[in-house]
């Protein structure tokens, strides 16, 4: 999976995806080495019944490890930013959908676009989540917000 780290890169993924482009989805992923996003492209092929949407990997998005946030150096996300500008760009020239439910922070709690009629809006920042069925985290926010109502709550 190549990294993208500019639109023209992003733009040559798409060109050599088969099919027509109808969502460009960015998600949040993390490991060891920090956050970064996933890139998938969904396309159509056929018609009427011998339609097919396929899902396609593109890259990801990543501008260094999570030692950044330890030392100061990220007040907000770069990736998410020039993701942003990117999947606007690229639903202009293809006219397809951005699909980005967490544009503002990582989350990987979010659904993908098949996933989104299962899920719901979290009751403080609005961003599409999966429900959690852990019995010790509230069912109505995002782990995000419940972190924040956590430290909130602290003083």
């Amino acid at each position: 999976m190549p990294n993208i780290n500019s639109f023209d890169i992003l733009d040559s993924e798409i060109q050599k995806a088969s099919g027509r482009p109808t969502v460009l989805e960015a998600l949040w992923d993390g490991d060891t080495q920090g956050w970064f996003l996933i890139l998938n492209l969904y396309t159509e092929t056929g018609k009427f019944f011998w339609k097919r949407e396929t899902r396609q990997h593109l890259g990801t998005v990543s501008f260094g490890g999570d030692i950044r946030l330890f030392n100061g150096e990220v007040p907000s996300w770069p990736e998410a930013e020039l993701t942003k500008e990117w999947g606007q760009k690229a639903a202009s020239k293809y006219g397809l959908t951005f699909y980005f439910p967490s544009d503002s922070e990582p989350d990987d709690d979010c659904p993908n676009w098949t996933q989104r009629h299962l899920a719901i809006n979290c009751a403080d920042c609005n961003k599409l989540i999966i429900p959690t069925d852990s019995e010790y985290l509230p069912k109505d926010i995002c782990y995000n917000c419940h972190l924040k109502r956590e430290f909130r709550n602290k003083d």
